[in-house]
């Protein structure tokens, strides 16, 4: 049964919108937005809390890019502890194939870009309230922004303040949190623009997180979520920051300038993890607890770019000189593991809080400085070319309790070319290659060296396609891809380390774009084949599929606007994915599923205030499946829920 009762922070939020209804009509900052309607492509798109396509910061082509360090704030480096929240940040694109090409020194991998959500110039103040209930889910959240011209076309500031809370969703037993922002946009004159900003967040537990379950070496047990208890003491809570300072300046002759300083912290209290260990099909296993002291990732990182841009004819060139650092700091380890005996899914029994005895955390330092030339040709009519190479100096130092630091360093020379051919006004073919040394990822929560980041790597990658513009405002987009990656895993005494390589090949497509006036698609598709070449002790066959990567996944999202009701949009979307090996030795399969979400929005005008009702149904045939990982870690769906929000620009 529905439960529709509003909670007490959805009626302060209606409570603030009746209050500030006397303002006149202003230019809408969050009742418009619609990640559907704004899609270029089928890749990634997120606008607001709105995220569709294919590929995320987290996943694309089968790798993260948050990992690899393929991130960028205003087309500028940075490198992330955590992200900025949506108090500053708009959104997000993920560039990968053709529209990578666009962005000097591109990485394999993909290339994914957040956007600022940028003061304007005239005063609104925004606010969303999200109610959610269906059985044992519910969401609430109240979010107030506001834009506030100090002087018209010179200096605009903006702040935004939100709250969350969840109760049985994925994740945890219950959490609740607080976001806050803080940016300026300021254009002295016409050839300046300094950004600065600042974002706070505070998450933590109310009611226990969920516990991690790892599979044994058997079939999977049917679970949900929900199934995950903890006792309430099972503590878990970050506070992060993100803050510095985009600007750009056009200089004489055709040069600009562009700088990108960034701070971001991710701090993490004194906290606790359960497992959910060698679990059978019945849904058995051995249930553990690590209590972890405080730890720590920050980073300092920026970018400094200037470039020269000259047009010859019907040709433009563009000549960069950019220079890339970070400096990250983080910890791990340090915790106290203790084991509870066999325990069942869905009851889990209601554990006094032992006394645990954690140590010294290991420490980490990374230090990374990129120098690079590119070029960047546009001949009209013809085609695009992009060359660039880069220099970059690494330095890792790992220092654990009572023994001497441990240094790496190294200086690799880095390399990429792409171009396009437009075979005709609506054909182009591209090809690009890219040499990159990233960082792959860290430790799972079931490893002997848990949440210990792996160094960087040399990484390729070669991709190409064809772009077809169907018509005005629709586009098609068929590429092939190859990745060529070091493999981590855990090895016969569960130590995460190299292991051997990786290799993904695929095939992508992407549709986007007005179909008629009235209905836009946004339909993606990957075919992936990831092997790896697993050259350990404990290797049973030199070529496996790897665990975790999805071997077929079909996103499509279909908005309707029937041009009888102005404002009215029905929103539906179908995903689709394929079986998936649960295990290092390929023999065991989570079967695919297909789920199916629908909803309607409205946007209108109330006393000259934009407004957006917005009523959404997610996974509404209730499927049931998990999301494997190497480390054999199984993550269950979301069930059926439903959320319903308001949102009014003052």
């Amino acid at each position: 049964m529905i439960n529709w009762k509003i909670s007490g922070h959805l009626w302060a939020a209606l409570v603030c919108l009746i209050t500030l209804f006397n303002s006149g009509f202003v230019q809408a900052q969050r009742a418009d937005e619609n990640a559907v309607a704004e899609a270029d492509d089928a890749f990634g798109t997120v606008v607001g809390s709105e995220e569709i396509g294919l590929y995320s910061s987290t996943s694309a082509r089968g790798f993260s890019p948050s990992q690899a360090g393929n991130l960028r704030i205003n087309g500028l480096f940075f490198d992330q502890a955590t992200a900025p929240n949506l108090r500053i940040r708009r959104g997000s694109t993920i560039h990968v194939g053709i529209s990578a090409q666009g962005y000097p020194l591109p990485a394999p991998t993909g290339v994914v870009d957040y956007k600022l959500r940028l003061p304007g110039d005239e005063y609104v103040t925004s606010v969303v309230a999200t109610e959610g209930a269906l059985f044992s889910y519910a969401r609430h959240t109240a979010e107030l922004d506001t834009q506030i011209p100090i002087v018209k076309g010179v200096l605009s500031i903006g702040t935004g303040l939100s709250y969350k809370r969840n109760t049985a969703h994925q994740f945890a037993v219950g959490d609740e949190g607080y976001d806050a922002g803080l940016i300026a946009h300021w254009r002295p004159n016409d050839a300046v623009s300094i950004i600065p900003f600042f974002s706070y967040a505070k998450t933590s537990a109310v009611d226990g997180d969920r516990p991690r379950l790892f599979l044994g070496d058997n079939d999977p047990p049917d679970f949900r979520a929900e199934d995950l208890t903890s006792p309430d003491w099972l503590f878990f809570g970050f506070r992060n920051y993100n803050y510095g300072v985009v600007a750009s300046a056009d200089l004489p002759g055709t040069w600009k300038l562009e700088i990108g300083a960034f701070r971001s912290e991710s701090n993490t209290p004194q906290s606790f993890t359960a497992f959910v260990l060698n679990t059978n099909e019945l849904g058995i296993g051995d249930y553990a607890i690590s209590q972890s002291p405080p730890r720590f990732n920050h980073s300092t990182s920026g970018e400094v770019r200037l470039s020269k841009s000259f047009v010859e004819n019907t040709r433009r060139h563009t000549f960069y000189i950019t220079s890339r650092a970070r400096d990250r700091t983080s910890t791990f380890g340090g915790g106290d593991l203790r084991f509870f005996g066999p325990v069942t899914l869905g009851a889990f029994p209601d554990l006094d809080e032992p006394s645990f005895q954690t140590t010294d955390p290991t420490k980490t330092e990374t230090k990374q400085i990129t120098g690079g030339l590119a070029y960047e040709g546009v001949w009209q009519n013809f085609g695009q070319l992009s060359l660039a190479i880069q220099k970059s100096d690494y330095k890792r130092t790992r220092t654990r309790l009572g023994a001497a630091p441990v240094e790496g360093n190294t200086a690799p020379w880095l390399y990429n070319a792409g171009g396009a051919v437009y075979m005709s006004s609506k054909l182009a073919a591209y090809a690009s290659y890219a040499r990159g040394f990233e960082e792959l990822g860290s430790a799972p929560g079931n490893a002997v060296n848990r949440d210990e980041a792996v160094p960087a790597e040399l990484t390729q990658q070669i991709d190409a396609g064809l772009r077809y513009q169907i018509r005005p405002g629709l586009q098609m987009v068929a590429g092939v891809f190859q990745i060529d990656k070091p493999y981590y895993g855990l090895d016969l005494v569960n130590v995460f380390q190299r292991l051997g390589d990786i290799r993904h090949r695929g095939v992508e497509f992407s549709l986007a774009g007005s179909v008629t006036e009235s209905l836009t698609v946004v339909a993606g598709t990957i075919l992936l084949q990831p092997r790896i070449i697993d050259t350990s002790a404990n290797a049973n066959t030199g070529n496996l599929t790897a665990i975790g990567p999805i071997p077929r996944l079909v996103r499509v999202n279909v908005q309707y606007r029937p041009e009888a009701i102005q404002g009215l949009a029905f929103d539906a979307k179908v995903e689709s994915v394929s079986s998936r090996f649960i295990d290092v030795s390929n023999s065991r399969r989570v079967s695919g599923v297909i789920t199916f979400d629908a909803g309607v929005r409205y946007t209108t005008e109330l006393s000259g205030v934009p407004v957006r009702f917005s009523l959404q149904g997610r996974n509404l045939t209730n499927e049931n499946s998990f999301t494997p990982n190497a480390s054999s870690q199984a993550r269950p769906f979301e069930k059926r829920r439903v959320e319903f929000s308001i949102a009014a620009d003052f």
